[in-house]
């Protein structure tokens, strides 16, 4: 059986750029709380729990003495706004790619234009990214929303970093037929573009995809979408317990993918657990 680990599996730069300095403070036994889990990936996030760095759900529960580390994601102004007035550290771990969204955000709107998202209303990198907004901020989750909702006759539209980018351009694609004034900002990560052409390729050639990343993770079940719209035994797993021998009955091409929020040790866990399972069946 032929198995093969995709190249863009696993963690993003900003997710590793925020781990790694999350362990560091851990090591240096520095007080440190994250506002909201440091990355949508379970058994990490309790791995730093473990070590030491808990997160919180909003800077009021932040106690003294502790440093506020700010996730890849990003958050509203008044985030570090209310941190400045109680006179809190802030480690500011937001991904420079997002950060760039926030200026282009509040540069095009300092005069009230809009400013529309295309992503998951609910998702914390778009709350974010709408805080930093001047004027009237629309959210959009795809084409079909894009046709019904009212639209200003002048806007700027950004995508959440880990957007799908087919899924960009259908929207964009109705936006310009409503849209007389349009600017067009390609915000997606570039290593999220490389990751999900990898999976598209990597699912059409696989008898069986698996797909790894916690279950509550945006791109990761981005992932997962694409991929099993292209393989019929597409498997999003969070653990190696959740892999199992009837996944691989009679197969000859595996590959495996893996979402931006997970680490490597997972990754190489369930890899394992694939070889072990697939020698039993042969």
């Amino acid at each position: 059986m032929e198995l093969i680990i995709g190249e863009h599996a696993g963690f993003c730069y900003g997710v590793s750029r925020a781990v790694k300095k999350a362990f560091e403070c851990a090591e240096k036994r520095m007080p440190c709380v994250t506002l909201g889990p440091l990355m949508h990936n379970p058994q990490e996030v309790e791995r730093l729990r473990q070590a030491g760095i808990g997160s919180v759900a909003s800077v009021a529960e932040v106690k003294d003495g502790q440093t506020l580390i700010i996730r890849s994601h990003g958050v509203v102004p008044e985030a570090f706004e209310e941190a400045e007035r109680r006179g809190i550290p802030v480690m500011d771990m937001t991904c420079p790619h997002v950060s760039a969204i926030h200026d282009m955000v509040k540069k095009y709107s300092i005069n009230g234009d809009t400013v529309i998202i295309v992503g998951a209303a609910e998702h914390p990198e778009v709350k974010g990214i709408a805080g930093w907004a001047g004027g009237p901020v629309i959210i959009l989750e795809d084409a079909e929303s894009a046709k019904t909702e009212p639209l200003p006759d002048r806007a700027m539209v950004v995508a959440q970093t880990t957007m799908r980018q087919k899924q960009f351009e259908e929207v964009i694609a109705v936006l310009k037929t409503r849209i007389p004034e349009l600017e067009i900002r390609h915000t997606i990560c570039a290593a999220t573009g490389k990751r999900q052409e990898e999976a598209e390729r990597l699912s059409r050639n696989a008898d069986v995809m698996i797909v790894v990343g916690g279950k509550n993770s945006s791109n990761t079940q981005k992932l997962y979408e694409t991929c099993s719209a292209r393989c019929r035994r597409a498997y999003l797993v969070e653990t190696p317990e959740d892999v199992l021998p009837e996944m691989f009955m009679g197969s000859e091409h595996v590959a495996v993918t893996a979402g931006a929020s997970t680490p490597e040790w997972l990754l190489s866990q369930v890899v394992e657990k694939i070889r072990k399972i697939t020698q039993i069946i042969e």
